[in-house]
């Protein structure tokens, strides 16, 4: 991430100001000698601003030297309190150090691991703080009136519990994609909705004034609503308003400082929760995402497939109409009536099938890139029997035998013809596959029936069948058995039926079987949305 070179003193200017309004809001319940505080929000805006600039390690002298100064009031010599400001600089130099490294490009909390980490530098890094600042002072013969352990025990919790909670909401609104989340997230009535459940249970605990611990795990509930519907951003921001909610019911009711202390490791067990919930919801969101684009990839893949296939015979008869048109044009003869006629029949078959090639690329595009169907009549029995004369030459070279089996009835049905023959052919080219994988000699049967309501195709073959969990998850991405398959195929075809108001499924048994329903009325075949 870029250094804050843009207007260096507007940022010097801001960060001292923050900070010493954080240092004032957080500034109850001091420890008496050295003014120790519970929370101590401030030492997260410290390392945040040194990630972004090392550079500006003296904005965090000036701003700790401000705060002993204008908020607690200095405790001891100043050279004593410089001393202070300048080793929990070390202390907050070396934190943004380990979470830079840890966390990698865009300082971003993207998994467990991270958060762990995360964690993990945290405690160290707070320890290290109540040690460097507890020890400064002791050294310059300045202790405080409790034992020096319970110093270094609140010092450590105060800050712990403070970076944990506001160091990723600073992180998140550091990261320029994160941040117009955080935003996004703010915009929307379920983000209110929660922050209202949490205002309702801060009310509920300790809007008498006394409080119990007792049922303060009740604030895990919205914290982890919010970081299971919104991520990381609705865990950050529902532990930094559970945090500042406990903040003030502590300061307004007459609390001892154990129960303060026992609510402060709470919060950072609850944001530590929700931090590992944001987390996780956000990296399944991400591998949703890729698995979608992979799809597209595939579904882009499958269609280039099946466009080479459909194009191909319109663009061989294009070929052969056009060195027709140019042998009769060549021809020295002189022009017949009978040659004219023949030049004008080949231009129009050219158009014809130049016409046949733009349709086909047109409704293939049209469904892979938003379902749309061409509904038509037509009838199953010519598209089965054009589709086994297509494949007829392989399956000879396969040994294969491929029939079909027809009623002599059989009814037209509304359909998008070339979606319906990308079905067919998958489904064939699949159980010539699994016949030729059982050997020499194998079968490929295509069976068609129909009756008021709906039409079914099944495709049998000679091969060895699926199993009960097979004929379950065939249709799914990347189950494919090919070599060199996306396993994709049965997917998209399950698609395109379903845009048919059909469904296409496996029987489990001995022998490949696939079928296939679609409706035979146009208004039972449901159209796309938008279309």
């Amino acid at each position: 991430m870029p250094a804050l070179t843009p207007l260096p003193w507007a940022v010097v200017a801001g960060y001292v100001v923050v900070y010493l309004v954080l240092d004032w809001a957080s500034f109850i319940r001091p420890l008496q000698g050295l003014n120790i505080t519970p929370w101590n929000p401030q030492p997260a805006l410290a390392v945040a601003l040194l990630m972004a600039d090392r550079r500006l390690w003296w904005v965090v002298v000036g701003g700790l030297l401000a705060a002993e100064w204008l908020v607690r009031g200095i405790p001891g010599a100043l050279v004593v309190v410089a001393l202070a400001a300048s080793a929990l600089t070390c202390s907050y130099l070396a934190m943004a150090a380990a979470l830079e490294r840890k966390l990698g490009d865009g300082w971003r909390l993207s998994n467990g691991r991270d958060v762990a980490w995360f964690m993990a530098i945290i405690a160290a890094g707070a320890l290290l703080n109540s040690a460097v600042y507890v020890g400064t002072y002791a050294a310059g013969g300045i202790l405080p009136a409790d034992p020096v352990w319970t110093a270094l025990a609140r010092y450590w919790v105060g800050d712990a519990v403070g970076m944990t909670v506001t160091l990723p909401i600073l992180l998140v609104a550091m990261d320029a994609q994160r941040r117009a989340t955080l935003i996004h997230t703010l915009r929307q009535w379920p983000c209110w909705a929660m922050a209202a459940a949490i205002v309702a249970l801060l009310l509920l605990l300790f809007g008498t004034g006394r409080g119990s611990f007792a049922y303060a795990y009740l604030l895990l509930l919205p914290v982890i609503w919010a970081s299971m519907r919104f991520g990381i951003a609705g865990a950050v921001l529902s532990a930094g308003l559970t945090q500042v909610g406990l903040i003030v019911a502590m300061q307004a009711g007459a609390h001892q400082d154990v129960l303060v202390v026992e609510l402060q490791l709470l919060m950072a067990s609850i944001t530590t929760t929700g931090l590992l919930l944001g987390v996780t919801v956000d990296e399944r969101a991400r591998a949703d995402a890729e698995l979608r684009s992979s799809l597209r990839l595939a579904a882009a893949g499958q269609m280039s497939a099946a466009l080479a296939h459909e194009l191909s015979q319109p663009l061989t008869a294009l070929v052969t109409y056009a060195q027709t048109c140019e042998m009769l044009v060549g021809d020295a003869a002189p022009p017949t009536p009978e040659r004219w006629a023949t030049v004008i029949e080949v231009t129009r078959r050219i158009s014809m099938d130049a016409r046949r090639a733009a349709d086909v690329v047109k409704r293939l595009r049209d469904f892979f890139r938003s379902g749309a169907t061409t509904l038509q009549p037509c009838q199953m029995g010519t598209l089965v029997a054009a589709e086994l004369q297509a494949q007829q030459r392989r399956a000879e070279a396969s040994s294969i035998r491929l029939h079909a089996q027809l009623p002599d009835d059989l009814p037209e049905v509304w359909v998008d013809e070339v979606q319906i023959q990308v079905v067919l052919r998958n489904l064939v080219a699949n159980a010539m596959d699994a016949a030729a994988a059982r050997g020499a000699p194998g079968e490929v049967v295509v069976r068609v029936e129909s009756d008021e309501a709906d039409m079914r195709v099944d495709v049998l073959d000679s091969g060895s069948g699926l199993g009960p969990a097979q004929a379950q998850s065939v249709f799914e991405p990347g189950s494919s058995s090919k070599v060199g398959g996306m396993g994709v195929g049965l997917g998209i075809c399950r698609a395109i039926v379903e845009a048919h108001g059909g469904r296409l499924w496996a029987q489990p048994g001995p022998g490949g079987h696939f079928c296939f329903t679609l409706a035979r009325d146009r208004d039972e075949a449901p159209r796309p949305a938008g279309r």
